[in-house]
């Protein structure tokens, strides 16, 4: 803790949190035990202790029951307001003492002092333990015959010191305790930031590998087909080139979105696959890809029933799922002719259905979980509490399909309508 001098306190003020019966039991404990010896000595017993003696007279009765109800009472604040506490006892012990009858508060103040030396600062730690034993003194010198003094006051004082050492001793291991805690903390913390370092720098690296190959790859793609489109005098390989071109394009553009969101990441520390760190898919964007399946010969049957959500989020995933699975038909796939598209949104989600032939060959083709392609799909599905499926159908066919849930983002409906699209 630092003061305002700029030193540093070698010992901070601590909190120690002590639940309400525990900071009652032991105050009614010692009233119990108190208030039972003094009935003793006042009923039955001859006086183990001088300060009895007062016990005997009724006024000193109702006294010392009066002191003993208020010294317990207060005691019961001693980890709220300990300095307060202990400053009452000492008044009370002093006030006693000219009774000669101090002795009884004795257990109340040792657990005063030991509560003020658990929790106070520095300061206040050597200015109350000052005043502790000044008072004590004081009260041991009233209370007691100059003969006897010297036998009374060491023991008080070392009772009061074993207390003290006692509660330092506690304190320290707590301290010690948080200082590990902390230092742990801290650890963990600078090792969040290597590996956020390291990831960013991963993410560059990533970046600048998809800009200078992929993007150069796409890009030279995109000039070879503008420079033979129309040249080459057959109408279908012209069209294959428009189509080309066309995939390449919009390759490129995803291939730059993709390095913009990394990029964006080393910066703003968002997740690339959040809602809001790039632009969403609409749900007519999937014509596009339909339309480069057909121009490859591949029959395309598009179907979609229900009613859309205005949910961006389900939107962009369920185009996704689509386009994975028609580019792992297309890719993968052998001889495929046939590829069927199905969308059934109802209340509960979308229902996404993708069926090919040349199911032999998707199969065979399928790559491990690394994290792409289908297998990352599924986890971003299942993330979004959803449900995700994939593999042959009876030999002949390639099947997936996945359920997306609504995202919670619906602004509202779009209209009603089932298009069938050959």
């Amino acid at each position: 803790m630092t003061r305002r001098d700029g030193t540093v306190d070698r010992m901070e003020r601590q909190t120690v949190n002590v639940g309400r019966v525990t900071a009652t039991a032991m105050p009614l404990c010692v009233l119990a035990v108190e208030v039972m010896m003094l009935m003793w000595e006042r009923i039955i017993g001859t006086p183990l202790d001088p300060m009895y003696t007062l016990a005997k007279q009724t006024g000193g009765f109702v006294l010392l029951l009066l002191a003993l109800c208020l010294s317990c009472s207060v005691l019961m604040f001693r980890y709220r307001v300990p300095s307060v506490t202990l400053m009452s006892q000492l008044v009370l012990t002093l006030m006693l003492s000219f009774w000669h009858a101090d002795s009884i508060l004795l257990v109340q103040l040792v657990a005063a002092f030991y509560a003020f030396m658990r929790t106070t600062g520095e300061r206040r730690m050597y200015i109350g333990s000052l005043a502790t034993t000044l008072a004590v003194t004081l009260a041991t010198f009233m209370s007691w015959p100059a003969s006897q003094f010297l036998g009374e006051w060491p023991g008080r004082i070392l009772l009061l010191a074993l207390a003290g050492a006692i509660a330092l001793a506690h304190r320290g291991m707590v301290q010690a305790r948080r200082a590990t805690a902390a230092a742990g903390l801290e650890h963990r913390r600078a090792q969040t930031a290597v590996k956020q370092r390291d990831a960013a720098v991963r993410r560059s690296r990533i970046a600048g590998q998809l800009h200078d190959s992929v993007g150069h790859g796409l890009t030279t793609i995109i000039a070879l087909s503008e420079g033979l489109s129309g040249k080459t005098g057959d109408p279908r390989v012209d069209e294959a080139l428009k189509g080309i071109n066309e995939i390449a394009r919009e390759s490129l553009a995803d291939t730059r979105k993709a390095v913009r969101a990394l990029t964006e990441t080393d910066t703003t520390d968002e997740d690339p696959a959040e809602p809001g760190s790039r632009s969403m898919r609409s749900w007519d964007d999937i014509r596009p890809i339909l339309a480069h399946a057909r121009t490859l010969g591949i029959i395309t049957i598009f179907t979609e029933t229900g009613i859309r959500a205005d949910d961006e989020p389900q939107a962009d995933l369920c185009f996704d799922v689509t386009r994975e699975a028609i580019t792992n038909a297309i890719r993968h796939g052998r001889h495929v002719t046939h590829l069927n598209v199905s969308w059934n949104h109802q209340p509960n989600g979308v229902t996404v259905i993708v069926r090919n032939d040349g199911a032999t060959g998707a199969a065979q083709a399928v790559a491990p979980d690394d994290g792409t392609g289908l297998a990352g799909l599924s986890r971003r599905v299942q993330d979004a509490g959803g449900t995700f499926a994939y593999g042959p159908v009876d030999g002949t066919e390639w099947h997936v399909k996945a359920v997306i849930p609504p995202t919670g983002n619906m602004t509202g409906k779009q209209p009603a309508e089932r298009k069938i699209q050959p």
